[in-house]
């Protein structure tokens, strides 16, 4: 350890401004640091000088996977014999082994990113009780996610179906208002009632929640066993992700000399690198730390190495395209074009690499548009259209959707649309109905006056991040990576959407 490090760990012993969870978790991160990285070649370490490659700040020796996707519903009907937990009976039973579970789930957070397909979890013991025992225990459940899983990256789905579960979540997380948990609702037009998909957006316009998710296309993708956690990752349940490492196709456009170059050499190299990084990270958890073997998760079934893959993943589409065209994405059809033809590359390329421990896509690397961090600047998020420069509703759709099948581990877009839009929730309907049709995979809706502001895939509330500003403590930690990514990410910047398909600023 060197005086540098010395340096580091006592700032954060010191600090007035994090509480004790957070020099906890702060520590823990430079003591893995404080080992050499895990064994890559010299182009791996090029690629991350030089600013290609990104390792998402993981660490230098991976001991748990990135995301974990626990089988909360094989959970409930088990039970646990490390947790000295039975086979619950009633709502109040399951609940309680579900607030005591999530203590246990890890992440690269600290926190569990994903606290289950709640509905189909609890429904089946919703006639246990009283419809007013329900409705308390359910705002108990969700309150108590807020109060001690601060991590705006904690997500909860529900649907496809309609359920008194699913129902009284969107019903209690509008009347909450909290950015914990996130949200989506799983969304097939032959399955999910309008009335629910319609009471479902008028909640989405007022507090951002929830997701719309293309059930139809993640299913055949992933099977009915998948789940969206953290800001829009789809990945299978019993499984997660064992890593997410990106590169940064900005950067790598600028080092090309033409297009063909970028294409035949650049981006292959890129994916090359990419892939050698995540598969070391991947073989050092599974191998050397031995997270699966040591994990109660794993020994009880409630997760299963098999299930599980990687997320290399992709983000400055925007800019690459401009870099090496001269024009913008979503307003030239050249343009337009070649952001296709490169998203196709990158996936053709990284499922022909070699991939470790991925059965959770079939022995072959997930694929995934990485929606930015709070050191990123000027460069956009996954595949989207650069805030501010976005076209009409129905042209942007249109090229998100030919963009989004390339990504079979998560892609999404954010869309705000003008507050008329409360008025003519038919009219919403019709438009995430277009969407999901075309094959867009996960979207976003809000409402310019909405008190909540959707960062990439996670939310914050205006007034936390006034106080960030101002100094005050905050509970959550998501709050900081809010803030310190608001301007660099040109966040405010968003165009807001017409129902006609017009944008204003």
């Amino acid at each position: 350890m060197n005086s540098n490090d010395d340096i580091k760990i006592e700032e954060i012993i010191n600090s007035d401004k994090l509480q004790y969870h957070e020099k906890r978790a702060n520590l823990a991160r430079e003591a893995e640091n404080l080992l050499s990285y895990v064994d890559v070649s010299d182009q791996v370490k090029s690629a991350m000088k030089s600013g290609i490659l990104h390792d998402m700040n993981e660490g230098n020796r991976p001991y748990r996977p990135r995301y974990i996707l626990p089988d909360y519903k094989k959970f409930l009907e088990q039970g646990s014999a490390y947790l000295n937990i039975e086979p619950p009976k009633d709502f109040y039973e399951a609940v309680n082994a579900l607030l005591i579970l999530y203590r246990y789930v890890p992440s690269i957070t600290g926190y569990p990113v994903y606290v289950g397909q709640i509905d189909d979890c609890l429904e089946p013991f919703a006639d246990t009780v009283t419809p007013i025992e329900l409705e308390k225990l359910m705002r108990m459940l969700l309150i108590n996610i807020d109060r001690t899983l601060p991590s705006a990256f904690v997500h909860m789905n529900i649907g496809p179906k309609e359920t008194r579960v699913g129902r009284l979540v969107i019903q209690l997380e509008r009347e909450l208002k909290k950015t914990i948990p996130n949200v989506s609702l799983k969304y097939d037009p032959d399955i999910t009632p309008d009335d629910f998909a319609k009471y479902a957006i008028e909640s989405a316009l007022d507090v951002i929640k929830p997701y719309f998710v293309n059930h139809r296309l993640m299913s055949s993708q992933l099977g009915d066993d998948y789940g969206v956690v953290s800001c829009y990752n789809t990945l299978r349940i019993g499984g997660g992700a064992h890593t997410l490492c990106r590169i940064n196709l900005k950067e790598i456009s600028k080092s090309a000399e033409n297009y063909n170059d970028f294409k035949e050499n650049k981006l292959k190299d890129a994916v090359i690198a990419l892939a050698e990084l995540t598969n070391a990270k991947t073989k050092y958890l599974v191998e050397k730390s031995r997270f699966f073997e040591s994990s109660f998760l794993a020994n009880e079934g409630i997760i299963d190495l098999e299930k599980f893959t990687t997320m290399p993943a992709v983000y400055g589409l925007y800019e690459c395209v401009e870099i090496l065209s001269g024009e913008k994405m979503g307003h030239s059809e050249m343009a337009n074009s070649m952001a296709e033809e490169i998203v196709k590359l990158f996936y053709d390329y990284i499922k022909s690499e070699p991939a470790v421990y991925c059965g959770g896509t079939e022995g072959k690397h997930g694929v995934h548009a990485q929606s930015n961090i709070d050191t990123d600047v000027d460069v956009t998020p996954g595949v989207r259209i650069k805030y501010g420069e976005e076209p009409g509703v129905f042209d942007h759709m249109l090229l998100s959707s030919k963009l989004h099948k390339y990504f079979d581990t998560g892609c999404s877009d954010i869309y705000v649309f003008e507050e008329t839009a409360k008025g003519n929730i038919d009219g919403m309907l019709e438009i995430i109905k277009g969407a999901i049709k075309n094959g867009i995979r996960i979207l976003s809706v809000n409402c310019e006056s909405s008190e909540f502001i959707r960062i990439t895939g996670y939310l914050v509330k205006k007034k936390d991040i006034e106080r960030y500003f101002n100094g005050g403590l905050l509970r959550e930690d998501s709050v900081v990576l809010g803030a310190e990514s608001l301007m660099p990410g040109h966040l405010l910047d968003r165009k807001v959407k017409g129902l006609n398909g017009s944008v204003s600023k």
